[in-house]
């Protein structure tokens, strides 16, 4: 495979055609451009594939912005960053969000990157756990922040939360491999990628698909700062679209310019490789099908919130109009 990390002017305009994007005739230059902080719930890798296919095909640059990446990761709360104003936007997982703005953080849903979200219960195929009813007398580890909602999963099953011996997760799902655990929550396009370029066969039981609502790569914002900002974020979150079309069709590209060029140190390739194309099914289900990437289900966070609430993880009385606002990914999909 022809390693490249960078896409020349002609290739680049015929890919942009072919998928639906068009370029723009005039290119604001450097002096131009208007600044956006945006800030990453985690390291620079492939889940944002997207974000920098943008800059590499130049989408940003067409619609004047000039965007700094600021990375996350383990020890620091992008939440926080985003709400004390060092960032403009952001993306973190639904469940952060409800809890922040259940605490009074003004944050404000205005996109979602993943339209079906790929946390999951992973296990191994030699021992599948293909439903609720598989987890009785099973060990599975999951995240401190989850337990609840899986409880609550097992619960509505019509099953004993008792009955499933819930741990906590470790950031690697080796102890699957090991034996020390049945199945592990977690998402199937990281940590079940870090089990299959380990050679790990696994089994994915989709947590979605068996009522357990949630949403990942949810792009969000202070809501203050939503109105003053308008016209810089729609065309933000219209770059995102056009880098997003870009990064599904060429995935092998994508994933040698997140470790050759835009990533963290250290990255594998077939690991970027990997977890691209399996996010890509996620990534354009449901409403990104019809509506257009990046689209919010607002039924979808009618629903979280629901659960959230009923599992007594959020108590406040606020709803989805409070939560989210449509208005800015429907305007960057239809400019």
């Amino acid at each position: 495979m022809a390693r490249s990390t960078s896409i020349p002017a002609l290739s680049r305009r015929a890919v942009l055609a072919s998928a639906g994007v068009l370029m723009m005739p005039y290119v604001a230059r450097a002096a131009d451009l208007k600044p956006i902080s945006i800030q990453l719930s985690w390291i620079k890798s492939i889940q944002y594939g997207g974000m920098f296919g943008a800059v590499e095909i130049g989408a940003f640059k067409e619609l004047g912005i000039d965007p700094t990446f600021v990375s996350g990761g383990p020890n620091m709360d992008p939440i926080a960053n985003v709400a004390a104003g060092k960032s403009l936007i952001g993306d973190r997982p639904s469940g952060a969000l409800l809890l922040a703005r259940d605490k009074g953080v003004p944050v404000k849903v205005i996109g979602v990157t993943f339209q079906k979200s790929p946390y999951s219960v992973l296990s191994l195929a030699s021992k599948p756990i293909d439903s609720v009813k598989d987890m009785v007398g099973k060990t599975i580890a999951t995240p401190t922040s989850g337990r609840a909602l899986v409880a609550s999963l097992i619960a509505d099953a019509g099953l004993d939360p008792n009955s499933v011996n819930l741990v906590p997760a470790s950031p690697d799902p080796a102890g699957l491999v090991a034996g020390q655990i049945d199945g592990y929550v977690g998402y199937s396009t990281n940590q079940g990628v870090m089990l299959q370029t380990r050679g790990v066969e696994i089994h994915v039981f989709n947590a979605q698909d068996h009522g357990l609502p949630d949403a990942t790569g949810v792009i969000y914002a202070r809501e203050d700062m939503l109105e003053a900002n308008r016209e810089l974020i729609t065309a933000t979150l219209k770059a995102y679209i056009k880098g997003w079309k870009w990064a599904l069709v060429h995935p092998e590209e994508t994933a040698h310019l997140m470790v050759d060029k835009y990533g963290a140190p250290g990255l594998n390739y077939t690991a970027q490789y990997t977890e691209i194309v399996a996010s890509k099914p996620y990534i354009e289900a449901g409403l990104g099908a019809t509506k257009g990437l990046l689209s919010i289900d607002l039924d979808l966070f009618e629903k979280m919130i629901k659960k959230y609430r009923d599992v007594g993880m959020i108590q406040g009385s606020w709803g989805v109009k409070e939560f989210c606002d449509p208005s800015f990914i429907s305007a960057a999909q239809t400019a």
